[in-house]
Formats: structure tokens, sequence, C-alpha cells
């Protein structure tokens, strides 16, 4: 592809339909899909995300960041555009009103799913960076009697911790 005829852009084009004025069963069955292939397309990445977590390959699931926030961004374009015009999609398209509410359901499987792996993961990780961080405390503590014969007061933290998390 040249400069001139850069590949459109999702969010873009899905801001566009959102947009666009609703006026008949066919604009409604049009939002409808669309937002159903972004269901679709979220599930793929949500589960993905979930099952590379589940494996502790944190690594990999960064990946798909990118990819989910496009897809939320373009999800919630859409399901603005259908909540602003829900009595009138109920009046042209009542078929799709209802296939859209099991679609939800389905997905709201998906997404609560995924967001108690992601949250464990966050627990585990935070947990992890504070038993670290304990351990390089304890080294940072007078191992020896002071002048009184007393141990030293716990000092304040002396050393800090980093983490690469260029890997």
């Amino acid at each position: 592809m040249s400069e001139s005829q850069s590949a459109p852009n999702p969010v873009t084009e899905t801001a566009t339909l959102a947009k666009a004025p609703i006026g008949s069963a066919e604009d409604v069955h049009r939002l409808v899909g669309c937002i159903e292939q972004i269901m679709d397309a979220l599930d793929e990445v949500l589960g993905a995300e979930t099952e590379l977590l589940k494996q502790g390959k944190l690594n990999e699931a960064l990946t798909l960041v990118e990819a989910k926030n496009q897809l939320s961004i373009q999800y919630m374009l859409l399901q603005k555009a259908i909540t602003a015009n829900v009595s009138l999609i109920k009046d042209l398209a009542p078929q799709d009103t209802e296939v859209l509410n099991r679609r939800h359901q389905m997905f709201q499987n998906t997404l609560q799913a995924n967001l108690a792996v992601v949250s464990t993961a966050r627990e585990v990780s935070s947990e992890l960076v504070n038993g670290f961080n304990k351990e390089i405390q304890r080294g940072a503590r007078a191992n020896t009697y002071g002048d009184s014969g007393q141990m030293p007061q716990d000092v304040a933290q002396k050393r800090g911790m980093s983490i690469n998390t260029s890997s």
C-alpha cells in the first residue's frame, strides 16, 4: 500500500458507523452485526489472555493489550450508539434486539472469567514484589548488638528494589 492509501483505521470506521443515523431495520442489522463481530474478536482476545495468564505467561499476555484496547474502544462506541437509540432499535428490529441481548449475556461470562484471572495475577504479582522487598529489607537490618548491648532499632528502609521489566 502506498502512503496515500493507508489502511483504514477500524476505530474511525466504527465511530462513523456509531454516528450514522438509524432509519431502517437494515441500519439496525448493520449496527448489531458490527458489534457482534467486535464481541467475537474481544472474546477471542480475552480468552487467549485468560489462558496465557493462567499459564503464567505474562509477557505473552501483554502482547494482547493493544488489540484488546482497540476492540474495547470500538465496542464502547457502538454500545453507546445502541443505548442512545434503544427504543428505535426495538421498534425497527426487535429480533436483532433479542439476538444482541443473548450475545451480551455470553460476552459477560467471558469478561467475568477474564477479570477474575487478571485480578488474581495482579494479586500474585503484588505479593511476590512485597515478599521480595521484605527479603531485601531483612538484609538491611543490623545483625549485631549496639553499644548498650541491645539490638539497634529497626532502621528505615536503606535499599530500594528495582525490577527489570524489559524482558
